[in-house]
């Protein structure tokens, strides 16, 4: 016999009441996709808490100044929705790109952002994107926080992901790069937000992931690229800082000759998506002469 108990609310209010009043360990289950395709074993004592079904726990909504997202919101929507692709195009890229069309029916984002894995695709846009989450803590509280240096802790529920206009600059974009050309899990993958007018570089944020532990901000980069037009010196500069931050990011790993030599490789497919440039223009190749 196991200890473990499952429960499945479909309410909000159903929710918020069993996380208020648990006096056992809480484990939140959405997608599950780990546990199918990982094998990852369940917990053997407390409360499974099977969130996939609560009603007002997944959807986008773009009403607001924000863009607001439900946790249980699968990745296949974000993939698909047009609304966000013309905000924030980068996340749709993203999520396109994870894993195959059946996890993409049943990730969530807030699954991909609370398992943290080094390779996540969404979370290195989501980052570069400066969101915010709101959680539903033990007791029933809730509590709003920047994902930038936020760590999953046991019991917390991610309830909203939220997109901050403000942070919305025109142009994004995503790429990654793995062992295969589809269904791959990223070996690096970068994510960049930018304001771009008359070829020149305003403000950006970029963020790498699968460089370390936890997705990198990349402000070499950034500064390589910041208030300068886009032209083969540019990239040039670009590409020899981002050779510096995995330098940087992991000294002495054996996969750092392999990834200094594949971020120039990406990094100039990044600016190619960002500005809807082909990668074979000749720009490109006079920034690797």
């Amino acid at each position: 016999m196991t200890a473990l108990a499952v429960v499945a609310p479909v309410h909000m209010a159903a929710l918020h009441e069993l996380i208020s009043a648990a006096k056992a360990p809480l484990h939140f289950l959405a997608g599950g996709t780990d546990m199918l395709i990982a094998g990852r074993s369940l917990p053997e004592a407390g409360v499974l808490v099977d969130v996939s079904r609560v009603e007002g726990l997944a959807g986008i909504d773009m009403r607001g100044r924000d863009i607001r997202i439900g946790a249980a919101t699968r990745v296949a929507t974000l993939a698909d929705h047009g609304g966000l692709r013309a905000k924030l195009p980068a996340l749709c890229q993203a999520a396109s790109q994870c894993g195959s069309a059946q996890i993409r029916n049943r990730a969530t984002i807030g699954g991909n952002i609370a398992n943290a894995a080094p390779s996540a695709d969404l979370v290195p846009v989501l980052l570069a994107a400066e969101a915010r989450l709101v959680l539903m803590q033990p007791g029933g509280r809730s509590r709003e926080t920047e994902l930038a240096g936020y760590a999953h802790v046991p019991g917390d529920l991610i309830v909203e992901v939220i997109l901050p206009s403000e942070s919305l600059l025109s142009h994004s974009a995503f790429v990654k790069l793995g062992p295969r050309l589809d269904l791959t899990i990223a070996r690096l993958n970068l994510a960049l937000v930018a304001n771009i007018q008359k070829d020149c570089f305003g403000a950006l944020r970029l963020v790498a992931g699968s460089i370390g532990p936890e997705p990198r901000r990349l402000s070499l980069a950034e500064a390589a690229l910041a208030g300068r037009r886009l032209a083969p010196p540019t990239l040039r500069d670009f590409i020899s800082a981002l050779t510096s931050e995995v330098d940087m990011a992991i000294p002495g790993r054996a996969s750092q000759s392999y990834k200094r030599r594949a971020v120039a490789g990406i990094g100039l497919d990044l600016i190619a998506c960002l500005t809807g440039t082909s990668p074979r223009d000749r720009l490109f190749e006079e920034a690797l002469e």
